[in-house]
């Protein structure tokens, strides 16, 4: 049963879209990298929302909200709740979380986003 934490983000509201992009990119996924033999996530992806009209037609054609959507959707995978929690746990998983916690706080308005672990479920 694999497991995953989504991570919603919008940007604190002093950075350009380009800048949150770009520290998340490069100065948040490379502590990602250094910390995954530690937390023992199998996958790491991040989630950039294009600029399209097709955006807008998609969620108008729905009755949805034209919201600005969110600025990033981050994605780690475990192969179970366990094996998550385990990586969180003790002294170097609690660092680890430490320092992701203060990282986030430089370029994420931790009121405005929202983070969750969900099981994913394969149809296709």
């Amino acid at each position: 049963m694999a497991v995953k934490l989504v991570y919603v983000a919008r940007r604190r509201p002093e950075l350009t879209p380009e800048e949150f992009r770009e520290y998340w990119s490069d100065g948040h996924a490379a502590l990602w990298t250094e910390l995954q033999g530690v937390l023992g996530f199998r996958k790491y992806v991040q989630s950039h929302p294009l600029d399209i009209p097709f955006n807008a037609a998609f969620a108008t054609a729905r009755g949805m909200s034209l919201e600005t959507p969110p600025d990033g959707v981050g994605e780690a995978w475990w192969d179970s709740v366990d094996e998550l929690m385990a990586g969180f746990s003790g002294p170097e998983g609690k660092d680890a979380g430490r320092r992701l916690i203060e990282d986030e706080a430089r370029f994420i308005d931790f009121a405005t986003s929202r983070a969750f672990i969900t099981q994913e479920r394969q149809v296709l």
